[in-house]
C-alpha cells in the first residue's frame, strides 16, 4: 500500500512539474523578438531595401579580407558596361588568362564565348578566369581594370576598400569592411541584369570552337541546390558566395516576401560541425527579419480622435474628427500602437459653425514612436451636419447688434435724438419768451 501510495505521490510530482514547463508564461520563453545571436562571423550586415534602413550591424568597420565578394564590384562593372553587348563573341587570349588561379571553368586560348557565356560564368558561378576575361574586355587588361575597380568604390563610398584582382583571390593588400561591402552590394542591387544573372540557379553554357557544353551552378546554396540542399531559402536572390582560407566563408544575398526585401551580408564566416555558418547564419537573420519587422497601420480613418462643439445646428452639437488618410509604417512587429506610439492632436477652432461638410478639414494629427515623427495627418469632419436657418438669422442679428457700424449709428441717433430733444426744448422756450414779452 505504501509503495503505491508512493508511486502514485511520484507520478503526480512527475505530472506536476511538466506543467509547469509546458504552461511557462510567454515572458520565462525565448523572445522571439530578439535578433539571433552574432557567432563564428566576422562582420554582419541585414538592411532593408524599401525604407533603406539597417536593422542589424556587427563588426562592419572591422578591415577583413573580401574573398569572391570583389566578384561584386567586377560585376557590377561588367554589367555597367557590357549590358548591351550579350550576344558579343569573344575570343579568349592567352594574356586575358594570365595569371588566373583558382575556381576557373577551364576556358582555354582560342575559345570563341560570348559576352553573355561570360558573364553568366563569372557572375553566377564564380569561376574567376571568367572574370579575367571580363576585365580585359571592360578596362583592356587586369591592371586598367582594377584601377577602376578601387576608383568606383571610392566613388561609392567605401573608403577602407582596396582592389587588387577582379576575382577576389587572397592577397595580403586586398581588404574591405562588412559596411563597405553593403555599399557596393546596393549599387548592384540596382541593376536588373546583373540581379537576373546572380539569381539563376543553373545556367548552361553553350557548346563553343574548343569545349562542348558546360553547366554553371550558382555558388550561392540559399538558390542552387546542385551541391548542398540544407541551405536553400526559397525567397534569396543573387548576389554572391565564396571563401579563402584568410577570407572565410563570406555571403552577400538579398531575399524579397510579403512586399519587403532586405540585404544580407555575412563576412569572414566558419564551418562549424560541418555546417558553413555563412549559410545558416544568413537564413536565421533573414527569417528574424521577415518576423519581426512588418507594416503596420497607426491610423486608420475609422478612428476617432475627439469631438468639436457646433454652432447654428439645432440637431447635433457636436462633430466627430478622424484622420483624413490611413496610414502604414514599416515598424518592429512588437509594438503595440495602443500603448508604445504617442498620438497628439489640435483643432482649428474650439467651435464649427454650420453648416459642416464631410471630409471638412478642422485640425490635425501627429503620430510618433519614441522620439521619430511617423506621420502628420489631417483631421477631418466624419459626417455632415446641417444649418438652422432660424438659427443662422438670430446669430446674424447678434453679430449686426455688436458690430462697429450698429454701435456707431445706434450712438449717432441717440445723439441726434438729444440734440432734437435739446434743439425743441430751446425753440419752445425762446417762443414763450417772445410770447411774454408782447403779452
Amino acid at each position: 500500500m505504501k509503495r503505491s501510495l508512493r508511486a502514485m505521490s511520484a507520478l503526480l510530482s512527475l505530472l506536476f512539474v511538466l506543467g509547469t514547463f509546458l504552461c511557462l508564461p510567454a515572458g520565462a520563453e525565448e523572445d522571439a523578438s530578439a535578433p539571433p545571436e552574432i557567432t563564428h562571423a566576422k562582420g554582419v550586415y541585414l538592411y532593408n531595401l524599401e525604407h533603406e534602413m539597417p536593422l542589424l550591424t556587427y563588426g562592419e568597420n572591422e578591415k577583413i579580407y573580401p574573398a569572391s565578394t570583389v566578384k561584386i564590384m567586377t560585376g557590377l562593372l561588367a554589367v555597367e558596361a557590357l549590358a548591351d553587348r550579350m550576344e558579343e563573341k569573344v575570343t579568349i587570349t592567352a594574356e586575358m588568362l594570365k595569371n588566373v588561379t583558382g575556381n576557373n571553368i577551364a576556358l582555354k586560348a582560342g575559345e570563341t564565348v560570348t559576352v553573355k557565356d561570360m558573364l553568366y560564368s563569372a557572375l553566377c558561378g564564380g569561376y574567376n578566369d571568367a572574370c579575367a576575361v571580363l576585365a580585359h574586355l571592360v578596362g583592356g587588361s587586369q591592371a586598367a581594370f582594377v584601377v577602376m575597380m578601387n576608383d568606383r568604390a571610392a566613388a561609392l563610398g567605401a573608403a577602407d576598400t582596396r582592389y587588387t584582382n577582379p576575382s577576389g583571390m587572397h592577397h595580403k593588400d586586398m581588404v574591405t569592411t562588412t559596411a563597405d561591402t553593403a555599399k557596393i552590394a546596393l549599387a548592384a542591387v540596382k541593376l536588373p541584369l546583373y540581379m537576373e544573372i546572380t539569381s539563376t540557379a543553373k545556367y548552361i553554357m553553350p557548346a563553343t570552337n574548343l569545349s562542348g557544353d558546360r553547366n554553371i551552378y550558382n555558388r550561392n546554396y540559399l538558390i542552387a541546390r546542385n551541391k548542398e540542399v540544407i541551405y536553400y531559402y526559397p525567397s534569396a536572390r543573387g548576389l554572391n558566395s565564396g571563401s579563402t582560407n584568410e577570407g572565410g566563408y563570406c555571403l552577400v544575398t538579398t531575399a524579397e516576401k510579403s512586399g519587403l526585401s532586405y540585404l544580407c551580408i555575412v563576412m569572414g564566416a566558419d564551418e562549424v560541425e560541418g555546417k558553413i555558418t555563412s549559410y545558416t547564419l544568413a537564413r536565421s537573420l533573414l527569417d528574424w527579419a521577415f518576423s519581426a519587422y512588418g507594416y503596420m497601420t497607426v491610423l486608420d480613418t475609422d478612428r476617432m480622435v475627439c469631438e468639436v462643439p457646433v454652432t447654428l445646428s439645432d440637431k447635433v452639437d457636436y462633430v466627430t474628427l478622424v484622420p483624413e488618410t490611413s496610414v502604414v509604417r514599416y515598424l518592429p512587429a512588437s509594438i503595440n500602437p495602443e500603448t508604445d506610439l504617442t498620438y497628439s492632436y489640435n483643432v482649428t477652432s474650439a467651435s464649427l459653425a454650420a453648416p459642416v461638410q464631410e471630409g471638412q478639414v478642422a485640425g490635425f494629427i501627429t503620430v510618433s514612436y519614441g522620439d521619430e515623427v511617423l506621420s502628420t495627418v489631417n483631421l477631418v469632419a466624419k459626417n455632415e451636419v446641417e444649418r438652422s436657418e432660424f438659427l443662422y438669422v438670430l446669430s446674424r442679428i447678434k453679430e449686426f447688434s455688436h458690430s462697429r457700424f450698429f454701435i456707431a449709428t445706434l450712438i449717432a441717433a441717440v445723439i441726434l435724438t438729444l440734440a432734437y430733444i435739446f434743439g425743441t426744448a430751446v425753440y419752445r422756450y425762446r417762443k414763450q419768451q417772445r410770447h411774454m414779452r408782447f403779452k
